[in-house]
């Protein structure tokens, strides 16, 4: 989350920091919402992670083209992130394909896919964008939490909570240090 100096010394939001606070608490709270609704009750939920999978791909995508420099490639970088997703989706399918043959309990799917989602954010973030690594960790460490702790919620809005505030002091830093160098 990138800020500029106001003319009063204060340093102001951008809209790109503004545009990665949305897509990070909607993506975060879209996954505690799966993680969570899957946790009470896995049966019916693989429409909802499908689509989950495609919305993280998607806005994984617009946050690498917001953050991008004038040397970025629309269609390489769309077909490498597509390819990425497509993968996170196809892994999945195989959850569910192996809850119908009775290898997995329906009860494990929230963790189970909220592992494997963290896992793609964090690849994403990897290979494209760093924002989507802090992404990754959040639904991580929310999917640890719902595993340990019967009463999550609290602790999926602190991890949330953590999540933002740690982006924010990584792009305050890397604002900073530009800043010096100019």
């Amino acid at each position: 989350m990138t800020t500029t100096p106001g003319e009063d010394g204060e340093r102001k939001w951008t809209w790109r920091s503004i545009f990665d606070a949305v897509i990070g608490v909607a993506l975060l709270a879209l996954a505690f919402i799966g993680i969570g609704a899957s946790d009470v009750s896995g049966a019916g939920s693989q429409a909802y992670w499908s689509a989950l999978a495609i919305a993280f791909g998607a806005a994984a995508f617009a946050v690498d083209w917001v953050h991008a420099d004038d040397e970025f490639e629309f269609w390489p970088a769309a077909f490498a992130m597509a390819a990425h997703w497509i993968g996170v989706l196809a892994a999945l399918q195989l959850v569910y394909l192996f809850i119908a043959s009775g290898r997995i309990a329906n009860a494990d799917v929230g963790l189970v896919n909220g592992t494997l989602l963290a896992l793609g954010a964090y690849l994403s973030g990897v290979h494209a964008n760093w924002r989507m690594i802090v992404v990754g960790v959040a639904v991580a460490l929310a999917t640890l939490s719902v595993a340990w702790v019967e009463q999550y919620l609290w602790v999926l809005f602190a991890l949330a909570l953590l999540a933002l505030v740690a982006t924010y002091l990584v792009a305050r830093a890397r604002s900073r240090a530009r800043d010096n160098e100019v």
